[in-house]
Parts: C-alpha cells; structure tokens; sequence
C-alpha cells in the first residue's frame, strides 16, 4: 500500500501554505531587524529597563559564559585535559605552553594512579 503525500510535508516537493508564510515572516522580519534592531533594543531600555532585562533572561541561558575551569565534559584529549587543569589553577590560555600540559597530563596521571591505590585499600 502506497502512502499519499501532502502538500508541504517535509517528503513533498512544493512547500505548504504555512511553510511558504513562515518563510516569508522570518525574511521580513530579518530584513526589519536588520534594519532597525539595534535602536529598538535601545528604546526599550530606555522606556522599559524591567523588560529589557526580562528579555535578556529569556533570550540568553544563566550559565551561557559560566563553564567551569574543571567541567571537562567537552575535552576531546588529554591535551584539552591538560589545558583545563592548567586553568584550573589560574593560567590563562595565552600563558599556557605545550610543556605545561605535557607536565599536567603527568601530574593528572600520578594522581590517578594514587587514587587508583587509595581505592584499592593501598
């Protein structure tokens, strides 16, 4: 049995009626913005501070700038490791050389293997 297709659906070559309004809103409105964005976030601080800092915390999520120094989650080897841990410790990025991290990823092994010990009832 053969399935039908609908206009517009993501399967079917013509966009739908909604489709065709929503991609015509978005470019006038990007058109809009573009053209007049920047005064009317500077109107409505001006007129309305409570609801510019209300847009502001729906627009932008609270911890956006705030990742940790030890949040490793997004460290893909042991160098992003090595840098990490030299942040931890106050380093700035521009401070930190390929020695440095090669130091860190040793001391992070030491301390691992240490822990390993400790676990292990050593």
């Amino acid at each position: 049995m053969s399935k039908t297709r609908k206009p517009g659906n993501r399967h079917s070559e013509s966009p739908s009626t909604r489709d065709k309004l929503s991609n015509a809103f978005v470019e006038a409105l990007e058109k809009d913005w573009a053209e007049h964005g920047s005064h009317v976030i500077q109107q409505i601080r001006l007129d309305n501070p409570v609801k510019y800092g209300e847009l502001i915390a729906r627009l932008i999520p609270l911890d956006a700038n705030l990742v940790s120094a030890s949040d490793f989650s997004q460290a893909k080897s042991m160098q992003d490791i090595g840098r990490g841990l030299l942040k931890q410790v106050g380093l700035h990025e521009d401070a930190i050389t390929e020695q440095m991290i090669e130091q860190a990823i040793a001391a992070n092994d030491e301390l691992v293997a240490r822990l390993e010990q400790i676990a292990q009832g050593d």
